[in-house]
This record gives structure tokens, sequence and C-alpha cells, in this order.
């Protein structure tokens, strides 16, 4: 079985290559420039240069994706993409498996991005390593998805307004930069809508932390907090989700340019998955 992701997964190209998993870079458009998210700009060069300009993510490009599949043919292949709705990559896919007709190709929604969607690829190649089919990886998979969940704490919102990933009411909550909206995804995964608003960025955590530990969520479960280079508050949300979940599986990640599209600089995400119980 051969891993096909893109970037949202927070492979880098090297772990890509030490994984055999193909990965396909987002695509960003920064001040009338095109980048592939991971291969042409790192996160720092991306936050350095957003400062002066406007940028937008995409879906990976139409090319890259037919090369994959054009790699991979005749081996049964899985392609893991970020959730539909937050991404197009999904829906275009199925679109080139079909014109292509990639039939070995299966095409699967995530329904999230960044950490869970990463412990899904890191699962699904850890399947490939042990000889298991695309259809038995894809069943694993779905039993970590039913305890999912992403919250974000942004920044700036129109970041997220003009990708059109949040619910209209909660863009109307744009405007209150001095607090702290808090978002999670929507039950289908598609879109953003509001949770809570928190004051200060420690209340924000502590909301999303009280519900984490109203969920249930602990060490069967992969907690991930990401952040667009605010490191201090990313590490104080570590903390304290350590306080209170005991023997918490947590990694931190720095989002990429693509990821930090939609959340804006300083963002903070805070993600969990059921793990795998056999993995």
């Amino acid at each position: 079985m051969k891993i096909i992701t893109d970037t949202s997964s927070h492979f880098t190209v090297e772990e890509a290559k030490a994984a055999n998993v193909i990965l396909i870079p987002l695509q960003i458009a920064l001040n009338n420039n095109n980048y592939r998210d991971y291969l042409d700009i790192d996160s720092e060069a991306f936050i350095a240069s957003i400062n002066n300009g406007t940028a937008y993510s995409s879906q990976p490009a139409v090319g890259e994706v037919m090369d994959a599949y054009e790699l991979t043919a005749g081996e049964e292949t899985l392609h893991i993409t970020m959730a539909k709705g937050l991404s197009s990559a999904y829906d275009s896919a199925c679109d080139i498996k079909n014109s292509t007709a990639a039939d070995h190709v299966t095409v699967f929604n995530s329904q999230t991005l960044a950490g869970p969607q990463r412990y899904l690829v890191q699962l699904a190649v850890k399947m490939a390593e042990n000889a298991q089919s695309v259809k038995e990886t894809i069943a694993r998979m779905q039993v970590c998805m039913q305890e999912c969940q992403s919250f974000l704490i942004p920044i700036d919102f129109s970041f997220l307004k003009r990708g059109g990933r949040m619910t209209p009411m909660t863009a109307t909550i744009g405007g209150f930069l001095k607090i702290k909206p808090i978002l999670t995804q929507t039950e289908n995964g598609e879109r953003l809508e509001k949770f809570t608003i928190g004051r200060t960025w420690s209340g924000a955590i502590s909301s999303v932390v009280e519900e984490l530990v109203a969920k249930g969520i602990d060490s069967r479960h992969k907690i991930y907090v990401s952040h667009a280079m605010n490191m201090e508050v990313a590490k104080s949300a570590v903390e304290a989700i350590g306080k209170r979940i005991l023997n918490a599986d947590i990694e931190l990640l720095k989002l990429s340019p693509a990821m930090i599209t939609q959340g804006g600089p300083g963002c903070v995400a805070i993600q969990y998955i059921l793990k795998d119980k056999e993995a």
C-alpha cells in the first residue's frame, strides 16, 4: 500500500521521504507570488513576509496530484486529504481520480487537519509496513476519528473570513479582536464555528482544557498543540493540559505556512484524536 497526503498533515519533506509517503504541497499566494507549502517557504519566512501583504492558501496543484497517481499506478494507494470543506483538496482529488481512471487510488477525507491528520497518516504508514490493506487501514482510522476535535484561537479573523471557513454567525464575532474567540469544527468537520470566548490567552486555553476534561480526554488520546510562531502561549497550553490530564500524550507542532493562512500569525490550535489500540 502506498500513502499520499498533503502538507496539512504537517509531515515535513524529510519525514515523508523517511516514511515512504508521497507528500503533495498545498499552495500559497503571497504578495503576487506563488509558493508550495514547506517546499518553497517555511513558517518563519512566511510570517516575515505576510506583514507586508495578504496571503491565501489553496489545494495542491492538479498536476502534482496527477503525477502522484501516475507514480503509484499498479499499487493499492491511499490518499489522505485535509478535511473536506476546510479545503477543496478532497473534492479535487476525487475529480482527478475519476477523470484519470486512477482506480488504484482511494481518496480519504480525514475530516481534520494538522495534528490529527498527521496521526492518521502515521497510522496508515504503520499499516502499510505491516502489509495491511487500504480497507483495513480506513477501518482503523475511522475508529480514531470517532473522538477527534480541533480548537483554534486566532488573532486576526481576516484570514478566516477571506477563506470562507467560518459559519456566517461566527464571522460576526470577528471584530472583537481585544478578546480571544475560540473556534471549533462543526460536526461534519467542514466549517469552523464559535465554541466560546476568553478575555485572555490563559482564559481561552483554560476553556479548551475544561472541555477536554469534560469530554473524558485522557492518555488514550493524542493531543496536539500547534502554533504560528507563538511558542510562549503554546508552551503554556501544554503545561495547562498536563496539569489537568494525567499522563497526557501531547505533541507540540509549528504550523505550516498554509495552515497559518487560516488562523493568522500568532494563532494557537489545540486538537485531539483517539489513539489506535493496536498501533
